[in-house]
């Protein structure tokens, strides 16, 4: 039998805690049951602890056990991230990424522009977390942040800019038939209105005035961190609403909303990339920030 090393070892380790028993692992693992319990005879002596209580008819993990499966699933992602960028510098684009992006842009806007980017490199993994909330880019461990802000404070990160967005007033033509459309930003004080903000933010809209930046405070309708439910309730006849053309664009087109204050413009909406400076790009990041600017520098 050949030697067994400590790699293999939790990988076993890993296949008997999830499959429940020895036999099953041997199954999964496509070696024989023997191989099995020496690898978790070899871990235990290795650990000197006891990973398992067993009996004929039951085997239950230990406290032990436990911290050691948490454990083995960060060793043993580790190696293959390891393995993986070692192959990827040969061959082409392997191995998994981590990405954070805002809620209602990801599932507007990123998820369909991955369809094409995971046919063209099925080798590359993708764990994409969508939250509104600003994410430690360093902490967190991501891969890559995309951040949409009016801009960025100076930071150690890597920072790109990667397209832009506007704002746009609008409402249902239901609303602006029973209460008029404003003429002026402070009109809108009058009016029913849906307000994104998160907490610690201004309640307030800004329009941009022969190059003089207006602020229009709000007590708004309805409040959320949630684009999406403000957009529902925009086309349900609820209020006008301050929205990424993104999300509206389709709306618009068929007049399901009607745009207001046009002769105002807004601040941009920018959409960053962001990574840690003291971490290499691997080739696989490249290739999909290349592809993310591809498919959204187009849309400006």
């Amino acid at each position: 039998m050949t030697k067994i090393n400590q790699l293999e070892s939790l990988r076993v380790f890993k296949a008997v805690v999830e499959s429940g028993s020895f036999t099953a692992a041997a199954g999964r693992l496509k070696i024989s049951p023997a191989r099995v319990s020496k690898s978790i005879e070899h871990l235990e002596r290795e650990l000197e602890s006891v990973l398992f209580n067993r009996s004929t008819r039951h085997m239950k993990v230990t406290d032990a056990g436990e911290r050691c499966y948490r454990k083995s699933l960060v060793l043993i992602d580790q190696w293959q991230e390891l393995a993986e960028e070692l192959v990827e510098t040969r061959e082409s684009p392997i191995g998994k990424l981590s990405i954070s992006a805002p809620m209602t842009w990801g599932l507007n806007q990123l998820v369909p522009a991955l369809d094409a980017f995971m046919n063209e490199y099925p080798d590359i993994k993708l764990d994409i977390q969508l939250n509104d909330q600003r994410v430690n880019v360093l902490e967190d461990q991501y891969d890559l942040v995309l951040r949409l802000a009016n801009d960025l404070a100076d930071s150690s990160l890597i920072c790109r800019k990667i397209t832009a967005y506007r704002f746009i007033a609008c409402a249902s033509p239901a609303y602006l038939d029973k209460r008029g459309s404003p003429q002026k930003p402070n009109d809108l004080k009058v009016h029913d209105c849906l307000l994104y903000t998160r907490p610690g933010a201004s309640r307030s809209w800004q329009f941009i005035e022969t190059n003089k930046r207006v602020d229009v405070f709000l007590e708004a309708r309805l409040i959320s961190n949630n684009s999406l439910l403000l957009h529902s309730a925009a086309l349900a006849g609820k209020g006008i609403g301050l929205f990424p053309e993104f999300v509206v664009a389709d709306d618009l087109k068929h007049k399901r909303l009607l745009p207001v204050l046009q002769e105002y413009q807004t601040a941009p909406l920018n959409l960053y990339s962001l990574r840690p400076a003291n971490r290499a790009q691997s080739y696989r990041l490249k290739v999909l920030h290349d592809y993310l600017v591809m498919c959204f520098r187009g849309s400006q």
